[in-house]
């Protein structure tokens, strides 16, 4: 692929807040291989005054420009990385997150995937940023198994590109998902017809909660807003989630509780607690977008 058919990029970076790992992804970014120029642009959700002025003095290579947008309008991730995409100047959009670490051919993968699909991914890992304790809350599935649902393939937010012109045309993420914004989106760009690979070999180093309260937080938003697009799915061909499965999930909950020795039921106290809200966002999403069914 030479450098002329290799279309224009920009990088979009939600910003909750001054994420103190942002310093290490603006480093990683300023490593990639990607030859081309490419633009950054960090979308501000939390109008952080401190994040403005950082962003002001930082430099990451030449050859690549930082641009600041105010997308305090409205809270959620979706929202500011529609308003960076609104900013971009670039052909292709990728996306990545704040607290994560691109690996050094993360770019060029994306830009390669994007010169013959309209929306690409990339799996992630964890096992580079993350301590002992975060892995034993967290384990999420291997690398191959990434990307995959009960109805469509999609892209995960922290490792994903669009073509700019597919993204504006789909109105972006829905941010009336509080989570799983990018399963959806990648479910509405295929049924509209547009193109989508997966690349199953990780490129990004994925941080997982190190803390119990955020995790617990997350957790809940995660069974609330993948049960959520089920039911809103479900007219469309999104299988329903079987009502025999939510209550065998629960009873091996209640086998695996706390009370009982790790090493009988081989699962940290922080991996049940977050099994428990994730369960109890699927059953109230459930219940609320009629995503059950026997």
């Amino acid at each position: 692929m030479t450098s002329s058919s290799v279309p224009t990029v920009s990088v979009i970076i939600p910003v909750g807040s001054f994420d103190r790992h942002l310093e290490a992804q603006l480093r990683a970014l300023a490593t990639q291989d990607f030859s081309n120029e490419f633009q950054v642009v960090v979308a501000d959700n939390s109008d952080c005054a401190e994040l403005r002025k950082y962003l002001e003095t930082c430099e990451v290579r030449e050859g690549v420009s930082i641009l600041y947008v105010d997308a305090s309008q409205a809270k959620g991730a979706a929202h500011a990385r529609n308003r960076g995409a609104e900013a971009a100047t670039g052909e292709l959009l990728a996306f990545c997150d704040a607290d994560d670490v691109v690996h050094p051919d993360w770019l060029n993968s994306l830009a390669r995937l994007a010169t013959n699909y309209d929306v690409v991914g990339t799996a992630v890992e964890t096992s580079t940023l993350n301590d002992e304790r975060a892995l034993s809350w967290t384990t999420g599935p291997a690398p191959e198994q990434q990307g995959r649902t009960s109805f469509r393939p999609f892209a995960i937010g922290a490792s994903m590109a669009c073509r700019a012109e597919v993204y504006r045309a789909l109105g972006g993420m829905d941010n009336q998902f509080a989570a799983s914004q990018d399963v959806e989106f990648s479910w509405r760009a295929q049924l509209a017809g547009h193109s989508f690979c997966f690349d199953a070999e990780p490129k990004v180093s994925y941080r997982l909660r190190d803390r119990l309260r955020p995790l617990l937080r997350q957790s809940y938003r995660a069974g609330y807003g993948t049960t959520k697009l089920i039911g809103v799915y479900r007219p469309l061909g999104c299988p329903p989630l079987s009502i025999r499965t939510v209550l065998l999930r629960w009873g091996v909950l209640i086998l695996r509780n706390p009370l009982f020795p790790t090493s009988l039921t081989n699962l940290s106290r922080g991996h049940w607690l977050r099994a428990l809200y994730i369960r109890v966002g699927e059953l109230r999403a459930g219940v609320e977008y009629r995503a059950f069914s026997w």
